[in-house]
């Protein structure tokens, strides 16, 4: 059963009791990441979850790790446009210390002064490494051009000119705006007694003060052009980018539909035409990135330079097919059941039901149980996805990111059918 408590100072708390599980994860979400942050502070939200674990008034980065991981646990966080979350997966009987850990970091860390330069470097490292990889530059600059300008096109670990800038003043003051009790929303998901937890959080959490209130961003507009780069590296990677639909849209399911078919997993048509059929490339899938105020449909692909065209051809027909003709009704139910399916096996996990349920509530301020998904899903039409398809699969709203070796560097792509 899942519950909702707001406490006095306004932390959403959602808790999901699972019996059977021997594990809890304990999460607890920021409601602001990179979508929100200055040019001149791109980067910030990240940097301060370095900073989070790196001690707190009560204990060291060592200590940190060492109450979570002596027990088996594991600790972690990551950043994304919208959303920051620090998390615990541990033994039931550790949720009290999951809990107690991950709170003292989000309300209670030093950002000492030594510390932010050496996470400063570790930071610049990181950016590096991602530019060195090319399956991960590839989305970075496809949206980096699709939605240029946009707050949302911003990369998560900022710049080396921004992360270079951000001074410990900078990273304490946001902090002291936005990590505040009624910006939190800690989720919990697996075998523990909620009285206990409950009472914990009512002694631990005492403080009351107003976030500033996160801005909403305007609809971003597209861009759609051809961004090429060149690498010292044998394969080519490619990524497509169609205007999506914003996360908090109904059109949700249906998009998820036509994303699982498109280039959801090996039976999809991308896989088994480009892949299976002709060879022509090692992988290549669909995937959604959903914010509030838009979103993007994509496709990666990766493939020896020499069959980029004929890939972005085959992509492109497929789309066309799709958008004229829509999707034939085994594939349409088949997509159904593969949604449903992963969802109910993925609900075995404490950390997928945390993170699902922490997530909606804070896009939709309510929890959605796995039987109203389900049910959602089971609603979509075909007359959905053909509507849908038309304006998601409108080649006129398409970008291309390209990341090559230097040799085959191509002078023109063309994005028509």
């Amino acid at each position: 059963m899942i519950k909702k408590t707001i406490l006095p100072n306004g932390i959403r708390v959602i808790t999901e009791y699972m019996p059977e599980a021997y594990s809890s994860t304990v999460m607890v979400w920021i409601d602001v990441g990179s979508g929100i942050e200055k040019i001149e502070l791109n980067g910030i939200c990240h940097f301060i979850e370095h900073m989070v674990f790196k001690g707190t008034q009560n204990r060291t980065s060592e200590h940190i790790v060492q109450a979570i991981e002596c027990t088996g646990g594991s600790i972690n966080a990551f950043t994304e446009k919208e959303t920051t979350c620090y998390y615990a997966k541990v033994l039931s009987n550790q949720v009290s210390v999951a809990l107690d850990v991950l709170l003292d970091m989000v309300f209670n860390s030093v950002y000492d002064g030594k510390n932010v330069e050496l996470e400063r470097q570790v930071i610049l490292e990181e950016i590096k490494m991602y530019e060195d990889t090319p399956d991960e530059l590839v989305h970075d600059l496809l949206i980096r051009s699709f939605w240029k300008g946009h707050p949302l096109s911003q990369p998560i670990t900022g710049i080396k000119e921004s992360i270079s800038g951000i001074t410990r003043d900078d990273i304490i003051d946001f902090v002291d705006k936005y990590y505040v009790p009624n910006n939190i929303i800690v989720s919990i998901a697996g075998n523990f007694d909620e009285d206990t937890i409950m009472n914990q959080l009512n002694e631990i959490i005492c403080q009351h003060k107003e976030a500033i209130k996160t801005p909403e961003l305007p609809i971003p507009t597209v861009n759609s052009e051809v961004k090429i780069c060149e690498k010292e590296i044998e394969q080519s990677h490619i990524c497509f980018g169609l205007k999506g639909i914003s996360i908090l849209d109904q059109d949700r399911y249906t998009s998820a539909i036509i994303d699982v078919c498109l280039g959801g997993g090996m039976a999809s048509r991308l896989f088994q035409e480009i892949r299976e059929k002709r060879g022509l490339v090692y992988s290549i899938n669909t995937y959604e990135a959903l914010y509030r105020s838009s979103g993007i449909f994509g496709v990666y692909a990766c493939a020896s330079p020499v069959n980029v065209d004929e890939v972005i051809k085959l992509t492109l027909d497929e789309f066309e097919k799709v958008r004229e003709s829509g999707l034939s009704n085994n594939e349409f139910e088949q997509a159904k059941l593969q949604l449903k399916g992963s969802l109910l096996i993925g609900s075995e996990s404490t950390k997928y039901r945390a993170s699902k349920n922490g997530r909606a509530e804070l896009y939709f301020n309510k929890v959605l149980t796995i039987e109203e998904i389900c049910d959602s899903i089971d609603k979509v039409t075909q007359d959905d996805i053909q509507r849908l398809s038309k304006h998601m699969l409108d080649t006129k709203y398409l970008g291309l990111s390209l990341v090559c070796p230097y040799e085959f560097a191509p002078k023109e792509l063309s994005l028509s059918c």
